[in-house]
């Protein structure tokens, strides 16, 4: 199983993502939130086909999709955390941390 701990920048709101997959391809998603609208997408997704999710163009992916019906602010990177925790449970990619700095200079 993954477990991806997603903090997600200034609204402070923290998720958690665990992703497991028996044969490599169908990964069961179980995400909890902060946040009511990552909620409200995590209640539609609970099961994922790895290679037809990864292998779309980014556009047209079920999960950018649902962040968009649910109206995830567009910057948030909880969509996209979730396509790696799926990859890596899919076993297509190893798992390793992902982050990103932001900090006002000057």
């Amino acid at each position: 199983m993954i477990r991806a701990e997603i903090k997600a920048g200034i609204c402070n709101l923290h998720t958690v993502v665990e992703a497991d997959s028996s044969d490599g391809m169908t990964v069961q998603l179980r995400i909890e939130s902060d946040c009511p609208q990552v909620r409200a997408l995590a209640a539609e997704l609970t099961e994922i086909d790895a290679l037809q999710e990864l292998f779309k163009a980014q556009k047209d992916t079920g999960i950018l999709a649902l962040a968009a019906k649910h109206r995830l602010h567009t910057s948030c990177v909880v969509p996209v955390s979730i396509l790696k925790a799926i990859e890596a449970a899919a076993q297509m990619a190893l798992p390793a941390e992902s982050s990103i700095a932001l900090r006002k200079q000057g």
